[in-house]
């Protein structure tokens, strides 16, 4: 029994401790803050408007003479002329790796040479003939090749120039019968 009547005192004090300490007792200073006084300005006087002869400057305005068009890109795009170009020939409609060297012959007006597409359907071309998709030419036919010079532009509008060998091919090296 002692054991319960000293846990019983305990909470009991306990108790009385937490009421009496949340009751009241004083209460917290409240912080002393002085207000200044605002300086009072005087009531503005009157002043009287004196009209001026006075001439008035024009309104604004927007000269774009010699200055660049804010709207259009400063990026040079090549322009897409829509001139007539002369229909394409049967040979540039093909790419030259499609096309294949037949043969050459070699007469008085120069050599010329025959080139298959993948049909079978024969092509003669002389040196100048337009062939291949890439603004190609025969530049140079000899006895065993065709010399195809092709011009194209690249990805930054530089000219580039390559040309392309098609080499005759002997009856025993394959391809040709």
């Amino acid at each position: 029994m002692g054991k319960c009547c000293f846990k019983a005192l305990f909470l009991a004090g306990i108790f009385l401790f937490l009421i009496v300490g949340c009751e009241g007792g004083s209460k917290p200073a409240k912080p002393t803050v002085q207000r200044r006084a605002r300086p009072q300005k005087p009531p503005p006087e009157k002043v009287e408007e004196k009209v001026v002869d006075k001439e008035e400057e024009p309104p604004y305005t927007y000269n774009p003479v010699g200055k660049r068009d804010p709207f259009k890109t400063f990026i040079a795009l090549e322009s897409k002329k829509t001139t007539p170009t002369a229909p394409l020939t049967p040979l540039q409609r093909y790419d030259v790796s499609e096309l294949k060297l037949v043969g050459i012959l070699k007469g008085p007006a120069g050599y010329r040479a025959l080139v298959e597409d993948a049909g079978g359907k024969g092509f003669i071309i002389t040196k100048g003939t337009l062939i291949g998709r890439e603004n190609g030419y025969v530049k140079e036919i000899n006895d065993n090749r065709v010399i195809i010079k092709q011009t194209h532009k690249d990805i930054f509008g530089q000219v580039k120039h390559r040309e392309i060998t098609m080499p005759l091919r002997k009856p025993g090296e394959g391809g040709v019968k």
